[in-house]
């Protein structure tokens, strides 16, 4: 059984300095409270051009804040796209708001404004713009729509933080950008979240809550953030070749499941019954969150060439599709491959054997799900489910170039097709 050499499914990206600062932290007694989190605010708000930024607890967090933030009358319709995190439209829902889904183009997994303009009521209150896996959506078109019709625009940058177009950061084009560091995000704080806007009307509102929001105790930030680096630790490829990838091997050869996160409605049935409400950033959170704006510009453009090299390495693949279009304007947290849904598993099941691990999504199709059904007798709307076809690789800067060429070999071997060679030769 291969025990180095091998690929996590996902990398926490921690930067260098990252346990020294939770030691220290915790030493000095400033885990909750500190110069930190104002500090965090306004460096990250210079970072994205943006006069106001409010630090949460996590990207939930982020999202309930908003939508308390904009003062919508309740019963209003938010339009979201129908392929996302679905804890997001359940936010809206536990809130009073009516989640309306449109359509996503299944090559960008992204919703154009031709999608959203469809679904839009006279009780249209906002819509939420999704970057998924990090490839940031035709913003500028869907803002020019929602100015027009005098809707509120939110950005979920959840996956896309650092992200620009045309040279703009992503988050900034709507009312509220929101954005996660969690810990399989782009830049993890030990948990936590932002939004950040420009209208000051939003800005006193979100002010007020957060006063009013508690702070966890010492005790619960130390334990999650220790929690976070040895996942950090588990998740650098050799450790993982030598702990967690001989019991994914194991689990493999039993037929169990390969410690997969709970998806879909049993997520939500989860998150529906835990009573979620708004909390504020920590100062740890907040002085991880400096530490990571040194590093974050270098860490998405390491992100980005592997996933060149993955594209241009796996070509045309039968039953594959790859994501296609600019490889400047993303940052690929997750890099999303499409699998003729009756053969993902294998796919992946053979990429185990061979020492890399990979990940069904967490975004779920949901007008599949039974939570999003108004009454009567659930019946699914017919076609592909895209959450069926998703399999993230780990393209993180931590993976070296030779990694990211073995696995669109092993991805070519698995449909059959020759080796591509450098200059376009086949073997």
């Amino acid at each position: 059984m291969m025990l180095t050499g091998t690929v996590p499914r996902r990398c926490v990206n921690l930067p260098p300095g990252a346990l020294r600062l939770l030691l220290h932290t915790a030493a000095a007694g400033k885990l909750r409270e500190g110069a930190a989190v104002d500090e965090f605010a306004a460096r990250f708000g210079q970072w994205l051009g943006v006069p106001h930024v409010f630090g949460v607890s996590s990207g939930r967090s982020a999202f309930q804040l908003t939508l308390e933030s904009l003062d919508l009358e309740r019963g209003k319709e938010i339009i979201f796209p129908a392929f996302t995190f679905p804890v997001i439209p359940m936010v809206a829902r536990l809130l009073g708001y009516k989640p309306v889904f449109c359509d996503v183009d299944p090559e960008s997994f992204n919703a154009g404004a031709e999608h959203i303009e469809a679904k839009i009521t006279e009780n249209t209150g906002a819509v939420l713009a999704t970057h998924m896996f990090g490839r940031p959506c035709p913003i500028r078109e869907i803002a020019e729509l929602v100015k027009s019709r005098g809707i509120r625009l939110l950005e979920d940058c959840a996956h896309a933080c650092g992200v620009r177009v045309n040279g703009r950061p992503a988050g900034t084009f709507g009312d509220v950008g929101i954005y996660s560091f969690a810990e399989g995000k782009n830049m993890p704080c030990f948990g936590g979240g932002a939004i950040a806007t420009a209208d000051e009307q939003i800005a006193r509102r979100a002010r007020s809550i957060l006063d009013r929001s508690p702070l966890a105790e010492a005790g619960a930030i130390a334990s999650q953030a220790f929690s976070m680096w040895v996942k950090w630790l588990l998740t650098r490829p050799f450790i993982f070749g030598i702990t967690a990838y001989p019991v994914l091997r194991a689990r493999l050869a039993m037929g169990k499941p390969l410690m997969d996160s709970t998806v879909g409605d049993a997520l939500l049935d989860e998150f529906s019954a835990s009573k979620p409400r708004i909390g504020r950033m920590t100062n740890l959170q907040a002085a991880l969150g400096l530490l990571q704006l040194r590093y974050i510009d270098a860490f998405n453009d390491g992100a980005r060439e592997n996933a060149r090299i993955l594209t241009e390495n796996l070509g045309e693949v039968p039953s594959v599709r790859v994501p296609r279009g600019s490889m400047d304007d993303h940052v690929y947290v997750y890099y999303p491959l499409s699998v003729d849904p009756e053969k993902r598993d294998d796919l992946r099941r053979f990429l185990l054997r061979h020492g890399v691990d990979s990940k069904n999504t967490d975004m779920s199709d949901c007008t599949k799900l039974r939570a999003f059904q108004d009454g009567g007798e659930f019946s699914p709307e017919p076609g592909a489910r895209l959450d069926a076809s998703v399999l993230e690789i780990c393209v993180y800067p931590i993976i070296p170039e030779k990694e990211m060429k073995r696995i669109a070999r092993l991805i070519r071997s698995w449909a059959g097709l020759p080796e591509i060679h450098p200059g376009g030769g086949r073997s």
